[in-house]
């Protein structure tokens, strides 16, 4: 059997139905960061002008629907064992729609903090788990390159899916927009039990697309489908790389909302007017696309792990950049750096994750290490808030905090295991 060469495992010759799959991860990406991410800066505002609420109480429910929703991680990650990503994903797919269509009927704060926190649930599971899981089945060897181009759905998300929302709320209202979004992701859902397939031998396709002389990938893919992972939780629990993952990547995850989440607010304090500082969130999101290609070529070229102390080196920079932000020039080289970040982490950290445990552990290891790595970079809205408060609105405080935290998690990541410790087959040795 002829071993891969490098070339091989770094172009994007992932064939018909490869390039298929990663379409269909980088929608999911899409419709995750969108409902459950991008849309609360549309959420308060949109129904508190329906109903006449606090836009602020409205705003301040996303935190504990966000920590509720990072179970659906957990639950899912065990679940898709199971079910395989099809099915889970089309189920999920489908109730999220149902309860989005919901959420824009609801009469009252509570309403809307379940069916937030309903879709939020739901959301992780298709959004965070079906994605890496398919592109685990398909691409074990060119899993950076393949998560490249699928998770360039969120930054493009971030460009997009808050004008879109906007117009559908301005148009047609809150019920109305809420119902056409939420058809979409059902129709999406039912499309799914037909459009993906859980393994390339579903289909007569290969692994990262190369055929090898003399391996049976029928054999293979019936061996990863009814693999029983000796990695339990518990086991889980005590294993120093699952805990250095997702406490590392929680760290940079956290970096990476504290700089996105207040990015407007930090170039409108610099001078710049409000649709100045949200078309620069635009282009750096759209420079996220690219960052996205590039993070998966470099994890492809040189290693996950390295690849990983890099990215977490170019947020620093981006930090300090914004500390000085004042001046134009640093404003400008820190949209690239921000943007380069957006396109990332959803792309280094299940890389990691398949890198260290293999593709038939995968599965196991990713319920804990993502959602871990989800809950941490929820308290990044909490800790910005509480630094701007003690610095009276000064962003030099939060920004050297981050520069700290961001140092912890690349050195969590430093001490993961550089080899893979989980169950491996003949063409990955």
């Amino acid at each position: 059997m002829g071993k891969p060469t490098n070339k091989q495992l770094t172009n994007s010759k992932f064939g018909p139905w490869g390039w298929s799959m990663i379409l269909y991860a980088f929608l999911l990406y899409y419709f995750w960061a969108g409902l459950s991410v991008d849309a609360l800066n549309v959420y308060p505002e949109a129904f508190a002008a329906l109903h006449g609420w606090d836009p602020n109480v409205l705003l301040g429910f996303a935190t504990p629907a966000g920590i509720i929703g990072v179970l659906g991680g957990i639950v899912f990650g065990r679940l898709i064992m199971k079910t395989g990503a099809r099915n889970l994903s089309a189920v999920t797919l489908i109730v999220t729609g149902l309860i989005y269509i919901l959420f824009g009927r609801v009469s009252s704060p509570t309403m809307f903090l379940v069916c937030l926190t309903l879709f939020t649930f739901m959301a992780n599971a298709f959004g965070l788990i079906v994605t890496s899981t398919l592109m685990n089945n398909w691409f074990p060897r060119k899993k950076g390159i393949a998560l490249g181009w699928a998770t360039m759905g969120a930054p493009l998300c971030t460009a997009t899916f808050v004008a879109i929302l906007s117009g559908l709320f301005g148009k047609f209202g809150v019920p109305t927009g809420c119902t056409i979004v939420g058809v979409v992701v059902v129709i999406f859902g039912l499309a799914s039990l037909v459009w993906v397939k859980d393994y390339p031998h579903d289909v007569g396709a290969y692994p990262d697309n190369i055929k090898a002389e003399g391996v049976d990938f029928k054999a293979q893919a019936e061996a990863v489908r009814s693999h029983k992972s000796a990695f339990t939780v518990s086991k889980l629990l005590r294993d120093k790389d699952m805990w250095c993952m997702g406490l590392g990547f929680g760290l940079l995850w956290m970096v990476t909302v504290g700089i996105v989440s207040q990015f407007v607010p930090r170039m409108i304090s610099v001078g710049n007017s409000q649709p100045a500082a949200l078309m620069m969130l635009t282009v750096a999101a759209v420079v996220g696309l690219f960052g996205s290609y590039f993070w998966g070529w470099l994890d492809q070229k040189i290693g996950t792990k390295t690849a990983s102390v890099i990215y977490s080196a170019s947020y620093i920079i981006a930090l300090l950049l914004l500390i000085f932000a004042k001046l134009p020039i640093f404003t400008y080289i820190a949209i690239v750096f921000v943007g380069l970040g957006i396109g990332g982490l959803l792309n280094l950290m299940p890389s990691m994750v398949i890198s260290v445990y293999g593709k038939y552990d995968f599965t196991a290891a990713n319920s804990l290490v993502s959602p871990i790595a989800s809950l941490l970079q929820k308290f990044a809205f909490l800790i910005m808030a509480v630094l701007l408060g003690k610095s009276g609105g000064d962003y030099t405080l939060p920004y050297g905090v981050f520069i700290v935290i961001d140092v912890i998690g690349a050195a969590l990541l430093l001490c993961v295991t550089g080899k893979c410790k989980g169950k491996q087959d003949e063409t990955q040795q």
